[in-house]
C-alpha cells in the first residue's frame, strides 16, 4: 500500500522518462579532473592524496600491482572502498562516490603508476 501512495505521488510530479533522467543525474560523467598524487610509487601503506570534493562525483586512483599483496582505498568519512590484484602487475582501479565539499583520501601500498583524478556526476553541477 505505501508503495503504491509513494508511486503516485511520485508520478504527480515526474513522468516515466523524467524519473529516468533524474535516476541518470547521478552517474559519472565524462569530465575528469586530474589530481596530482604525493607519489606515483609507494611502498608502504600511506595516503597519496587528500582533497575536497568540487562537486559531487568519484574519487579515482589508478595503478599498477607492485606485489600480490598491494592494497588501495579511496576513502571518505563514511565510504570506504578498497581493491586488490590477483597477480603483480594487475592494473587497478578504485573509486568512491563523494558529495560535493566532503573531504577524501586514495590511499596505496605496494602500487606503481599511480593515478589520481575526480570524476563529477552528471547532475553535479560546475567544477571550478
Amino acid at each position: 500500500m505505501l508503495k503504491n501512495i509513494l508511486s503516485l505521488l511520485l508520478s504527480k510530479f515526474y513522468s516515466k522518462e523524467e524519473s529516468e533522467l533524474v535516476g541518470h543525474q547521478a552517474m559519472p560523467s565524462t569530465q575528469n579532473v586530474a589530481l596530482t598524487p604525493t607519489t606515483t610509487s609507494i611502498d608502504d601503506w600511506g595516503a597519496v592524496y587528500n582533497g575536497v570534493a568540487p562537486t559531487d562525483g568519484f574519487a579515482c586512483i589508478r595503478f599498477t600491482a607492485d606485489t600480490a599483496t598491494c592494497i588501495a582505498s579511496a576513502q571518505t568519512q563514511n565510504v570506504n572502498v578498497f581493491t586488490t590484484p590477483q597477480v603483480v602487475g594487475d592494473i587497478l582501479l578504485c573509486a568512491c562516490p563523494i558529495a560535493k565539499g566532503q573531504v577524501f583520501t586514495l590511499c596505496a601500498r605496494q602500487a606503481k603508476n599511480i593515478e589520481c583524478w575526480f570524476t563529477k556526476t552528471i547532475g553535479g553541477g560546475t567544477i571550478s
